[in-house]
């Protein structure tokens, strides 16, 4: 029986993320009384050290607020002590083959389901008594999370998601759209086909769907297609839009006031 997040995920249960570049405990926190339900804290394109990610980790289950972790295979050794701090589950980027989606499984299972590593850590709150039972249940609430990021891994989304013990299908519209040669271009037509295709193959598989909307209009419009896991953004973009909306605030407000005098 799942757990966590992963049995929110399976429940089909409305469930908001962003994604953390920033190394920073602290904005951890801010996150999980923003009343998001989980965060993804990513090891791929930022320099986020080991400790400070610990740290990361425990501020978010001090709060209730599941912590994913964007790792990328190869740098897979990462995996067993990033589960054992406690992490939620992992984010595996640019997923393409059957092969790597199992790999994936492995590295965040135990035997029989993987063959994850044993330690008596964090993820089991320290203690030593009933370990073969921890360890089922410690399977059943690790999340395992695929990122299709190119057309190759778009064309084996149906594949990918079949895959036993794969819990979410997460689109990379930014790096898909320049595997389609229009970079960065996330609302163009044939991304946005890609990413609806990849969508309703995942949707005939135990896996979940999740969107990354970039626009009010995007969350609406996977909501009626019945999605309902979705990260919304990242906090770089969001502390940078509050930032200058702050501004924007004081500056509109002394033109008033300047006008009024």
């Amino acid at each position: 029986m799942h757990s966590g997040l992963r049995a929110r995920v399976h429940n089909r249960e409305q469930l908001l993320g962003i994604f953390c570049f920033t190394p920073s405990p602290l904005l951890v926190e801010f996150i999980a009384v923003s009343n998001y339900d989980f965060v993804i804290i990513d090891l791929e394109h930022s320099l986020t050290d080991m400790q400070t990610l610990d740290h990361m980790i425990l501020a978010a289950r001090s709060q209730g607020l599941a912590a994913l972790v964007r790792v990328p295979l190869e740098r897979s050794h990462l995996v067993l002590p990033i589960l054992d701090a406690g992490a939620s589950g992992i984010v595996f980027p640019r997923v393409q083959s059957v092969e790597q989606a199992r790999r994936a499984v492995q590295l965040c299972r135990y035997n029989p389901e993987g063959d994850r590593g044993l330690s008596v850590h964090r993820h089991l709150n320290f203690k030593s008594d009933e370990l073969a039972q921890r360890n089922q249940h410690i399977n059943d609430s690790v999340c395992v999370v695929l990122m299709i990021e190119d057309s190759e891994g778009a064309e084996n989304a149906r594949k990918l998601a079949g895959v036993e013990g794969v819990d979410v299908i997460l689109e990379g519209a930014a790096d898909l759209s320049a595997s389609l040669g229009v970079p960065w271009q996330t609302q163009h037509p044939r991304v946005k086909a890609e990413l609806k295709s990849i969508a309703f193959n995942v949707a005939s598989s135990q896996a979940q769907f999740c969107a990354i909307p970039r626009t009010v209009e995007d969350y609406q419009v996977w909501q009626r297609q019945g999605i309902s896991m979705f990260v919304l953004g990242t906090d770089r973009g969001v502390i940078r839009q509050a930032l200058q909306a702050n501004v924007l605030k004081f500056v509109k407000s002394k033109d008033v006031i300047g006008e009024v005098g």
